[in-house]
């Protein structure tokens, strides 16, 4: 993924109940997100985490919601960061507001109207 490309679905976080994990990259609090159920697993699998971690698939909304609600505590989001066995690798970090603006914009260009969202059309 480009530096500059916002994530696309799907988004999967580590929770500890309802609880999402948060991590150190360089010393600064992130949330790792990550574009598959197999890259979370072998992060999770990697770091040797304790307690009952486990990747939860969120949706656009979802996503959004746990970035503002941790606007206080994490600064930044982690992409995919690397299982812990492939340590030295750059991982790729952004702003917790930046990606909700570019979340909230690219949902915008997919949906200018806002039909296909709670309330609006469906094809059911």
């Amino acid at each position: 993924m480009a530096a500059n490309e916002v994530p696309r679905p799907p988004y999967f976080l580590l929770f500890e109940e309802e609880q999402p994990l948060v991590v150190a990259v360089d010393e600064r609090p992130a949330l790792p997100l990550f574009g598959s159920a197999e890259e979370a697993g072998a992060f999770l699998s990697s770091a040797g985490f304790g307690g009952e971690l486990a990747a939860r698939e969120v949706s656009r909304e979802e996503l959004i919601g746990v970035l503002e609600a941790h606007w206080e505590q994490v600064e930044y989001v982690a992409l995919s960061p690397p299982p812990a066995s492939e340590g030295g690798m750059k991982v790729e970090m952004g702003t917790l507001p930046g990606l909700v603006d570019a979340l909230r914009e690219s949902q915008q260009e997919e949906d200018p109207l806002g039909w296909l969202g709670p309330g609006g059309f469906s094809n059911n």
